[in-house]
Formats: C-alpha cells, sequence, structure tokens
C-alpha cells in the first residue's frame, strides 16, 4: 500500500488546526487522520471531531445530488434542473408577493468555509432578504457588546492565554470547545502550561466542566448570574481602590456611570442570587486586580441567558478597569493578516445596531442581521411583508433554535423552501429542492474569519485532496449559480461581480493594496485561479504582510503561502492597538452604554420577582469533545459509546425526586417536554439540570440513521422562543426553567418529546 499525506485545515471549529490526511494511493481511500506537526499553532493536537472529515465522506446517508421534493417524495434531478428550479421558485414568490417576502438563513458551518463566507453578499445582492444566521442564536450579546463598547461588530478583545498570570473564565468550556471566539489551538497544553509558570485559572460556571476540573478554583454559580458576580467584583475594585488604567486613562468615556451601576450591585447583595459567599467574591475581585497580568473572558453560557449582554460587558469591563486591556497577558485585539472586519459605514452616525427594525416586533438589527426569532415571526405573521420563501445555507434551525416545534410549523407553512446541504434532516425535510455541496475534501480550503479572533497569527491553504466527479458542486459554485438566476445574469458575470463588491468593500482596510490599480487589475493579476482563490491571492498580496503586488518582494501572496502547506505563524498577538482599533465617534472605550445600563433595571425587577430563587430547576447545556452541535451524531465512529445525552442532575435531587442513574425522567418546561435518562452526577449543584443540544428529534421524513438511533432527545423543544435577552435579542438556553420527575425505573427505553 503506497500511502500520501495531505495537510488540510480542520473546519469544526474555530481554532483550525493543522490535520494530516493519510491516503491510500491506489484506493484513494482514507487511511487515517492525524494531527500536523508541521503546523505552526496545533503542532500536532487533534481531537476527536477531526475524525468527521471522513466520517462525512463515506456516510452512506449523505447527498449527492439534487432532490426535489414530489408528491411521492424525493427525487433525484442533475444540478441545471435543480439550479433552474430553485431560482424560478424563488422569483416567483418575489413576483406574487414583493420584494421583502424572501428570507434567508446560514447555520453554523457557514462560517468554517472561506468561499461561504464571501459569497453572502452576493447573494443577498441578487435576492434581498431578511437575513438572521447562527450568530444570532449563541452571539448576539458579544456582538452587541462589540458595537457600543469598542465600535465595531468585529472588534472582539481575545484573552492572551499564553502570556497570562490569571486566566478567568465565564461560561466556557475551552477544554472542550478550544476556545469559542477564540482561536488557541491544544488548549488542554496551554491551560497546563499557564498552571505550570505559576499562574492561576478560575472557572465561573452552574457545571463542574471538563475545564473547572483542571481549574484552581471553580465558581459553581447559579444559571444566568454572571452579571451579577461580575458587577460585584467591579463594585469590590471601585471600593477598595484596586482600579488602575496605566495608558488608557485618556481613553475611558462613562468611568463615573460604570462606577454607579457597580455600587448597585454589592458583594453582600450579590452572594445569595449567585450561590457564592461574599468574602469570596471580594477576595476573587482583589486577586485579579492584584495579577501581574490577568485575562477575563465569557463565551457560550454569559451569553445565552437573559442578561447575556450585561454579563459580557461586565466581564469586558474586568479586563479594562484592571489595566488589562490592550496588554500582554490581557485581552488584545488579534491584528491579522487578513482584515476581514471593517470600520462599518455608519461609523461616526450611529452604531451597527438599530439602523431598521424587522417588521412585526421591530426588532433592531445588529450587524446587518436579525434574530431567528424574528426571522420565524416574520413567516407566521400575514400581512404586507410576510416571509413566503427562504433559502437556507448549511443550517438545521429546527435542532439549533428555541421552540423547535415553532421552528418546524414556520418552515412548513412556506411557499417555497431551498436548502443547502449534505442531509435530509429535521430542517431541510422541509425543503422543496435540497442541493448538497461536495465532500469537503475535494474542494480547497484557506483560514478566513476566525483569524481575526486567534492567539496566534496562523494563515493557511490547503489545496483540494481528491479530484472532483461528475456532477460535484462545492458551496461556492450552487451559491453563485442559484444568485445569478435569480439576478438573471450570467454565472459567470455574476461571481466576477461578487468578488469586486467583496474586494471593494474590503479594501480600505488592505494596507498594501496600490492606490493606482483596480480591483478588476488585481484579479485579473490571480491568473489561472478559481474566483475564491483570486479573492484570498489579493488579500494576501494587499493586507499587511503582503507583497503588495511586487512593491515588498519578501511579501505574502498564495502562491508563496502554498510554499508552506502547513501554514504561516506571523506571531502572537500584539498590545498597542489603541486607539486604531476603537471605531466609537469619540475615539474612545465607552464603558457605560445607555443600552445596557438600563437594562440594570431589568436585572433589578428580575431579583425582586424571584428569578434567582434556588427552590426551582434551571436547564443549562453543555458540549462534547465528539460533536459539533448537530454535524457529528451521523457518523458512527463518533456516535458510538456511551450515551452523551443524558440529563444531568445532583445527587441531592436525585434522592429527594426519587431517581436512580439511568432512570426515565420527563422534562417540562412552558413550551414542551422530553423524556430522557438520569444522570445523577455530583458535576452539578441541587436545582440545576443539564442537557447537551443537538441530538435528533427523529421526526419522520428525516434520513439520519445512526443519529435517529442514538439515546436522547431535541432540548431546544424546552426553550422558550420569547425569552431573550433584551438589548440583544439573543437567544437564551441556559436558565431555561423546568419541572423534573421520574417516569420509569428502567436503564432503557426510547426518548420521547412533544410541544405544550
Amino acid at each position: 500500500m503506497s500511502v500520501a499525506a495531505y495537510p488540510r485545515i480542520c473546519p469544526f471549529c474555530e481554532s483550525s488546526c493543522g490535520l494530516k490526511v493519510h491516503v491510500d494511493t491506489v484506493t484513494s481511500q482514507i487511511v487515517r487522520i492525524a494531527g500536523d506537526p508541521d503546523h505552526p499553532a496545533s503542532r500536532g493536537f487533534v481531537c476527536p471531531k477531526s475524525q468527521g472529515l471522513r466520517g462525512l465522506r463515506q456516510d452512506p446517508d449523505r447527498l449527492r445530488k439534487p432532490l426535489l421534493r414530489t408528491d411521492n417524495g424525493f427525487r433525484e434531478i442533475v444540478w441545471e434542473e435543480a439550479l433552474d428550479r430553485a431560482a424560478a421558485g424563488l422569483r416567483n414568490v418575489v413576483a406574487r408577493h414583493g420584494a421583502r417576502s424572501l428570507g434567508l438563513y446560514t447555520g453554523n458551518p457557514q462560517a468554517h468555509i472561506a468561499p461561504l463566507q464571501m459569497a453572502v453578499g452576493g447573494v443577498l445582492g441578487a435576492m434581498p432578504a431578511l437575513y438572521a444566521n447562527a450568530g444570532s442564536i449563541d452571539n448576539y450579546p458579544r456582538t452587541l457588546v462589540a458595537v457600543y463598547l469598542y465600535g465595531n461588530t468585529g472588534a472582539i478583545p481575545i484573552p492572551d492565554v499564553d502570556r497570562t498570570d490569571f486566566f478567568l473564565i465565564f461560561g466556557s468550556n475551552p477544554i472542550v470547545s478550544n476556545g469559542s471566539i477564540l482561536g488557541a489551538s491544544n488548549m488542554p497544553l496551554r491551560l497546563r502550561k499557564l498552571r505550570e509558570r505559576g499562574g492561576r485559572l478560575v472557572v465561573v460556571d452552574p457545571r463542574r466542566t471538563e475545564t473547572a476540573r483542571v481549574a484552581d478554583d471553580h465558581l459553581a454559580i447559579r444559571p444566568g448570574s454572571d452579571a451579577l458576580l461580575a458587577l460585584a467584583m467591579m463594585n469590590v475594585m471601585f471600593a477598595e481602590g484596586l482600579v488602575r488604567f496605566g495608558r488608557l486613562a485618556s481613553y475611558l468615556n462613562g468611568l463615573d456611570d460604570l462606577r454607579a451601576a457597580a455600587a448597585r450591585f454589592n458583594a453582600d447583595r450579590v452572594a445569595p442570587l449567585v450561590g457564592v459567599d461574599a468574602e469570596r467574591i471580594r477576595q476573587l475581585a482583589r486577586d485579579f486586580a492584584s495579577a501581574r497580568t490577568a485575562a477575563a473572558y465569557s463565551r457560550f453560557g454569559a451569553c445565552t441567558q437573559p442578561f447575556g449582554s450585561l454579563a459580557v460587558w461586565a466581564v469586558d469591563c474586568l479586563n479594562i478597569l484592571t489595566g488589562n486591556f490592550d496588554e500582554v497577558g490581557g485581552v488584545m485585539f488579534p491584528a491579522g493578516v487578513l482584515p476581514i472586519f471593517l470600520n462599518d459605514p455608519y461609523v461616526g452616525q450611529q452604531p451597527a445596531h438599530g439602523r431598521w427594525h424587522s417588521r412585526v416586533s421591530r426588532t433592531p438589527e445588529l450587524g446587518g442581521t436579525v434574530t431567528t426569532t424574528a426571522l420565524w415571526e416574520e413567516v407566521e405573521t400575514p400581512g404586507d411583508g410576510q416571509i413566503r420563501g427562504m433559502l437556507i445555507v448549511c443550517g438545521n434551525p429546527v435542532m439549533s433554535n428555541p421552540n423547535s416545534a415553532r421552528v418546524s410549523a414556520a418552515l412548513d407553512s412556506l411557499e417555497f423552501l431551498v436548502a443547502i446541504d449534505i442531509y435530509l434532516n429535521e430542517t431541510t425535510r422541509h425543503a422543496d429542492l435540497i442541493l448538497p455541496p461536495m465532500d469537503h475534501l475535494k474542494r480547497t480550503d484557506f483560514t478566513m474569519i476566525w483569524n481575526n479572533w486567534m492567539v496566534e497569527d496562523i494563515v493557511c491553504y490547503s489545496p483540494a485532496v481528491f479530484e472532483r466527479e461528475p456532477g460535484d458542486m462545492d458551496d461556492w459554485e450552487i451559491l453563485m449559480g442559484l444568485a445569478a438566476r435569480v439576478a438573471e445574469m450570467d454565472p459567470a458575470a455574476f461571481e466576477r461581480k461578487t468578488a469586486e463588491d467583496y474586494l471593494g468593500h474590503h479594501r480600505p482596510a488592505l494596507q498594501r493594496f496600490p492606490a493606482e490599480m483596480s480591483i478588476a487589475e488585481a484579479l485579473d493579476r490571480a491568473s489561472g485561479l478559481s474566483i475564491p482563490e483570486k479573492i484570498y491571492d489579493v488579500m494576501l498580496r494587499a493586507g499587511k504582510a503582503g507583497d503588495g503586488f511586487g512593491a515588498f518582494p519578501d511579501g505574502l501572496s498564495l502562491a508563496r503561502l502554498q510554499e508552506s502547506p502547513s501554514g504561516m505563524n506571523f506571531g502572537p498577538m500584539q498590545p498597542g492597538q489603541m486607539p486604531g482599533r476603537i471605531d466609537t465617534p469619540d475615539g474612545k472605550l465607552h464603558l457605560a452604554p445607555s443600552i445596557l445600563i438600563e437594562d440594570l433595571d431589568r436585572l433589578d425587577a428580575a431579583i425582586d420577582q424571584g428569578f434567582y430563587d434556588p427552590e426551582h430547576f434551571m436547564l443549562i447545556g453543555r458540549r462534547s469533545v465528539r460533536s459539533n452541535n448537530s454535524w457529528m451524531h451521523n457518523i458512527e465512529s463518533l456516535a458510538k459509546g456511551p450515551s452523551r445525552c443524558g440529563a444531568m442532575i445532583s445527587p441531592s435531587d436525585a434522592e429527594t425526586l426519587g431517581i436512580r442513574p439511568g432512570d426515565l425522567v420527563k422534562i417540562r418546561s412552558g413550551v414542551g417536554e422530553i423524556v430522557v435518562a438520569a444522570d445523577v452526577s455530583d458535576d452539578v449543584d441541587g436545582g440545576v439540570v443539564c442537557l447537551p443540544h443537538g441530538f435528533s428529534e427523529k421526526l419522520a421524513g428525516s434520513q439520519l440513521r445512526i443519529a435517529h438511533n442514538l439515546a436522547g432527545a431535541n432540548v431546544n423543544v424546552l426553550h422558550d422562543h420569547l425569552v431573550v435577552d433584551k438589548p440583544s435579542g439573543g437567544a437564551s438556553f441556559s436558565t431555561t426553567r423546568i419541572t423534573l420527575e421520574r417516569v420509569a425505573n428502567t436503564r432503557g427505553g426510547a426518548a420521547e418529546q412533544s410541544t405544550a
């Protein structure tokens, strides 16, 4: 057997680790997938999700040809017919119902496939649509705080994990996730090195997560109380004179208002609500403020709660108040070789929030998108502008959105639905046409969006591993072919226009783009490449490390990058990004945005109404290192083994309710109920129930044989879409009130679910 090893970017999480795909050159079969020891960031590290590249390629349930819905079910058709029918259906919806009758939803994979990231603007130009994406489910509070505190949706400070002395984590489990909005390959090693150099790791999370198990300290707070804890820490810092700004002092706006806000939430008031002793809160604040360097970081658990924006904001302010913002060992803005996020055109006039509003609930846009809750109500609600047709790109909102039954009903009511997806799943079963992209390993890949949030400035390009077969189309080609037909343009001309528009939007940040050169000329210089590759080449050549189209002979280009097949590392994050990366009108950090200060009244009201009462159960989520949302549950090598979808409950609650490990329990909320097996664990305290997301609903019409045989149920049946973080509209998955009861004393049985 002759085996060749191909370097490859792992597309399954933000760290974009380097892989080596070992292929039998005779049979073209994957022999194994291993970590790439030559990758300049992951350095050979690999996690189980990497095996998804082989699993997705070989999955017999994977769609390989377009499917058309008929009266007798779906049937395969050829690509030309599929794209023609899809475009005609979308155009017909607009002809019948007007220009505002289309919706667009993009799922999590869109952020991991570089051409898809570049294609969305072209699609919206061809078919103006109300746009929502998976980021509105799990990241809207983070984005909103970036807009109001720093002035730019992409301005997100990243913790300097490799050089900090004190790493304080709120609602994140990077041992499993490898970081989220924090690109840091091999987080287990990085955290071990933190402790070996005498640093301290503290985790704030209702569950004793995998990361909490290796931490120096774990604060098991009440779900949804992250903002209270961070505000109380700020109060201690102000009261005890622990605040220090350093060179930030002249860049602060709203300091007095922030001090007054923190004064409302002292440690004694907050302690019984958070579930942490007041003196322990005070000591944590002192330790963080007195550390030589420190970094506070919040993510999914802090975002996905009714007070997510307050939590993210308060945690960010901890870094600013202690002089750890824009400093080595603190938090910094990465300045990658690819400047993807630019100043919003409205900066200086109004923030990228609320420039327009949705029709039904008047939900404000955020960065040009709306929440998924607003999207589905636009489908549900009759009237001028009702959404009657939709394009869903690589998303499974029936599985990922709160109140899943509501999403299913909304999709079922559409007149026409096109889905770009590789599976006939819980969402695409509603589609009129399913357009499946080809295998990951048949297309090139490029690190793109995540460069903005990596602790090391990494850039990688991966050529295709396998040859394309007749009838294969990649994601870019499908979107461009569909959008061109909707716009009634020649596909090649449409691709070219999309590329020119994309680069035109980014040109102001391309430091080495020659002033006398047109975008058209720059694209033409990248001969012999596909349109996406031409864009990569121009971005690299005109970026901060580029060759400037010959002006800097040692600079970067796509050809130069290809000489380093495992990628290139341009070093760690650097301090001193202030004030250039701050896009607020006055160029200062806005510590007390009115939208957040006003929301403190809602937090006060929730306290008065018993929101943090420990007498009722709250539901939280969890991740698994063997899956990525719902992507991996139909891959046998990753799905096998013990069930990962048990309802984790505390031993004290199990004893009170007469529940033993493995018993079936019924979990009810205000919108639905499920039945799953109990997992009794001291990783959660009393009153907390923990379930993972992404497990199949086993709905009729979907074809996911392995996923449907897994024990478990869709936890999003339980979450109410009306319970949101008010400032951003972001979904709440971390504080759903539930009831719990044993229904069967058995270790077996199928899970069930229904809606109330």
